[in-house]
């Protein structure tokens, strides 16, 4: 039935609470990720004994985010469409676009995988990656890249959750999951004397039961007054379209957003091991904050989504407008926070008799505490691009993001800036993150101006199909 109010929708009562309330449980989620990313990398490189270890973690880091990333983008796609349905109280479509949403996942992070382990040394190489490094992180990334068909399965699942408004179930599950890797990460590297495929293996065999986690709750209760039968999945062509035309643009945004991180990479492996190190700490720390801004990504997209398949108006500006306001307190006083307690967070990831102690957290220190002042930037620019998502443009942000991005950061790295001396610092390539987040968020707002009148005349004249 088209049109009824479903349990957990978003298009009725207040909106800056609910919005509040809905994205806590997101941001807790990304941030249990990132501790148990985190303790990844503090297991390897306190107890793991090899002191090259967390240097060839690092090094994969953003490879692995290009895949998964790319997966995530396209999953947002499948999170929109079925949250209009969702808002639209259409039920049997609701159902039709999560059927297929979960066979996309299964059928995208088989491909993904099996191209991954193909290319996997040569995209190493192409990263420059140090020689003394190289056989670690290999491995590393190939054991990482078995797990890709459960990630993807997982960023699906918890995708269609969101969409009918439950944000609440996906950090259940990762709580569970995250405690999991935890334990295998101690038992692998402490017990059984591994290193980098120890916490590889544990990282597999966590998102393994995440997927199966969210796979049994959709399918074996009823979720949003949605009952669903996994017998029933398949890729229907007319969602599929639909998802596409939104996921892709995300995908491809994603995507490249990760290739402009795989070329910073490159170019902080042209300085020394010590700040490779550094590097994979401070993302590592600064991970946290991004992981509050992306929430934000997500929630907004989902109020905006419901809304627009409700065609309320006047809840889709306050949606934009108080998830702009909400980012970008959260990442204003959670950046200060972490600032204030920076060294001793860098200081869990090296083991204080290492010789090169205090010259990775000096590194380590100043690149946190330089990217934390300015990552509200970031949260306004996710939240912009998930509210264009959720009124069905993605290939404005996307083409925007491109730019930013990686046109923008590209120029820093090999252009005018990061090659001279005065710039040729850990610190000074990543000024390249405030300059693309601050062109973003301006093309942004006069994108989002410039659709406005027509999404709102469309939302007056049409019916929902």
């Amino acid at each position: 039935m088209k049109n009824a109010k479903l349990k957990g929708s978003i298009t009725e009562g207040p909106i800056f609470s609910k919005l509040f309330f809905f994205t806590v449980p997101i941001i807790l989620s990304g941030l249990l990720q990132v501790a148990y990313n985190m303790a990844d990398n503090i297991v390897v490189g306190r107890f793991s004994g090899d002191e090259l270890a967390l240097a060839a973690v690092g090094s994969t880091a953003s490879l692995t985010t290009l895949i998964v990333n790319f997966l995530m983008g396209f999953a947002t796609g499948s999170g929109v469409v079925i949250a209009q349905a969702f808002g639209a109280g259409d039920k049997g479509r609701t159902s039709r676009s999560i059927y297929t949403a979960i066979g996309l996942s299964f059928v995208g992070g088989v491909i993904f995988a099996v191209a991954a382990l193909a290319l996997s040394s040569p995209l190493l190489t192409l990263m420059k990656t140090k020689s003394d490094v190289f056989d670690k992180a290999l491995l590393y990334f190939r054991i990482i890249c078995v797990g890709i068909p459960a990630s993807t399965v997982y960023n699906f699942g918890s995708a269609s959750l969101r969409a009918l408004g439950n944000s609440k179930t996906p950090l259940y599950i990762l709580s569970l999951s995250g405690l999991l890797n935890v334990i295998l990460n101690l038992f692998f590297v402490i017990v059984c004397g591994m290193s980098v495929d120890g916490v590889a293996t544990a990282t597999v065999v966590s998102q393994y039961l995440s997927a199966v986690a969210v796979l049994l709750i959709l399918f074996k209760s009823s979720v949003g007054e949605i009952n669903l039968d996994y017998r029933k999945i398949k890729i229907e062509a007319g969602i599929f379209a639909s998802i596409t035309k939104i996921g892709l643009p995300a995908g491809i945004q994603s995507a490249l957003f990760s290739i402009a991180n795989i070329f910073l990479t490159s170019a902080t492996n042209t300085l020394s091991t010590l700040e490779v190190s550094a590097k994979t700490i401070a993302f590592n720390i600064d991970g946290l904050v991004y992981t509050a801004m992306d929430g934000y990504l997500h929630s907004s997209m989902t109020f905006v989504g419901q809304n627009y398949g409700a065609r309320k108006i006047e809840r889709i500006k306050k949606s934009i407008l108080y998830a702009i306001i909400q980012v970008a307190t959260v990442g204003i006083v959670l950046g200060q926070l972490i600032t204030l307690f920076c060294p001793e967070i860098v200081s869990l990831y090296i083991n204080p008799s290492d010789p090169n102690f205090e010259a990775v957290s000096s590194y380590a220190v100043e690149l946190s505490r330089f990217i934390l002042s300015v990552y509200f930037m970031c949260g306004i620019m996710n939240t912009l691009s998930g509210s264009l998502r959720g009124l069905g443009r993605s290939v404005i942000p996307m083409v925007i993001g491109i730019f930013s991005s990686c046109v923008i950061r590209l120029i820093w790295i090999y252009g005018f800036f990061f090659p001279f001396e005065k710039f040729h610092s850990l610190v000074g390539l990543f000024y390249c993150y405030p300059i693309s987040w601050i062109f973003a968020i301006l093309a942004l707002v006069i994108s989002l101006l410039a659709v406005w009148k027509p999404v709102k005349r469309k939302l007056a004249e049409a019916t929902y199909e």
